[in-house]
């Protein structure tokens, strides 16, 4: 009789808003969810806790063969650096030679033609992963939600809209870590080779403060600028991550994204069940965006 094991799945980015929620959702699957992270006291806490943890810091290749020996997939995000290039290029090449059979990538909202630098740099890194052996599927999600809760806060009940009167497209990241741990599961057989579109709410600033407005209950208005007007760019990005959001604004601005303004059906089709809408979400985290 062949036994067959758990597939053993390290997730990267675990201490992250979308890899820990990626991790959590792996916890009742019938997988061995590998929690990774650059911190070793980090895992030593998990591996305390009862929890699979590993020891891999996308800037030391070193740490790679150990932290990938005998998984089966690997959940790719990195941070928001000019780094992911050569982290991605290193580790995609660990996962290959480590027997690593599934590769999902968190990468963005694109059209395979960007020449937004962060958009550019995630493509690249599509490309690698394509070119690797290894099986892969690519998840490209809209702007999170979430933002309302750090670079995009509700400030003197308002909200700053720094694309003028274009539109932009969102997602819940509650969805996409969803979307990722149901790929991950399922594997290669049913995903190998597929991207995954989420944008479930596409909006323009004058929409915003509507939906926030109603789900707060109290008036929030929109501060409508262009992206030179802009505030800068949270301090924990890179300078070269940093300016390339501008230029990503300045395109939705001057109409070079106006192919993403649109609502994808991926939620619904791979979970079987509506995605949550901008305005429930704001209900749900009411308390945050108010405190925020």
């Amino acid at each position: 009789m062949q036994i067959v094991h758990a597939p053993r799945i390290v997730v990267l980015g675990a201490t992250g808003l979308t890899g820990g929620r990626v991790a959590a959702r792996l916890v009742d699957a019938p997988v061995d969810a590998v929690l990774a992270s650059r911190n070793p006291s980090t895992v030593r806490r998990w591996k305390g806790e009862g929890r699979s943890a590993v020891h891999l810091d996308l800037d030391d290749p070193r740490t790679f063969p150990a932290a990938l020996e005998g998984a089966d997939r690997l959940f790719l995000a990195t941070p928001y650096s000019g780094a992911m290039t050569h982290q991605s290029k290193t580790v995609v090449d660990a996962a290959a030679d480590a027997g690593v059979q599934h590769i999902v990538h968190l990468g963005i909202f694109g059209d395979g033609r960007a020449t937004d630098p962060h958009f550019a740099w995630h493509e690249l890194v599509e490309r690698y992963i394509e070119g690797s052996g290894v099986a892969w599927t690519h998840l490209h999600p809209h702007t999170f939600m979430e933002v309302l809760l750090t670079t995009s806060r509700i400030v003197d009940d308002s909200v700053t809209w720094p694309v003028g009167d274009k539109p932009m497209g969102f997602v819940a990241n509650e969805d996409l870590a969803a979307v990722a741990a149901k790929v991950l599961v399922e594997g290669p057989g049913r995903h190998g080779g597929k991207g995954y579109w989420l944008s479930t709410d596409v909006v323009d600033g004058p929409g915003m403060a509507a939906i926030l407005s109603e789900a707060l209950g109290r008036s929030i208005a929109a501060k409508v600028v262009t992206p030179e007007a802009a505030e800068q760019a949270p301090a924990f990005m890179d300078s070269a991550y940093a300016a390339s959001i501008l230029e990503y604004l300045r395109q939705n601005h001057d109409g070079r994204m106006d192919f993403s303004q649109v609502v994808t059906p991926t939620v619904a089709d791979l979970l079987g069940r509506d995605p949550i809408r901008l305005g429930d979400w704001a209900k749900a985290h009411k308390r945050e965006l108010l405190a925020a």
